[in-house]
């Protein structure tokens, strides 16, 4: 199959494919005589594969990880556990960041007079 079927079944951008392609976590595809990218069942199922652990939030280099135990004979479920207890401690972390970041953004928009001050203090503060 051609890039724009593959992007179409897996609902992605053609540039995305390509991206994932050249960094190594999508096999390179078999080129055809006129230089077009041949796709197979392979690519389609390592490409979801790769969404859907982005989508999980896992990193490139988590990805390359899982992806290197998935491609063994014998994948070590110890190694993907490992590295979901790792991912959910940096979630976590950010779920934290994320909270801190909402009461900042809550105590700034507190300070907001509905845009009728002469001078702005959200501005102001964030200034100094």
């Amino acid at each position: 199959m051609r890039i724009g079927t593959l992007a179409a079944a897996c609902n992605c951008p053609a540039e995305t494919i390509r991206y994932y392609e050249k960094i190594g976590l999508l096999p390179k595809p078999l080129r055809t005589a006129n230089g077009y990218r041949s796709y197979d069942e392979r690519h389609q199922k390592w490409l979801q594969f790769v969404l859907r652990s982005r989508a999980l939030g896992f990193t490139q280099d988590e990805v390359r990880r899982l992806s290197n135990i998935a491609d063994q004979s014998q994948p070590v479920c110890a190694d993907v556990h490992q590295l979901l207890v790792e991912h959910i401690v940096d979630v976590r972390k950010k779920l934290l960041d994320l909270r801190r970041m909402e009461k900042a953004l809550a105590r700034l928009k507190a300070k907001c007079q509905d845009g009728t001050l002469n001078d702005c203090p959200v501005i102001d503060e964030l200034m100094n």
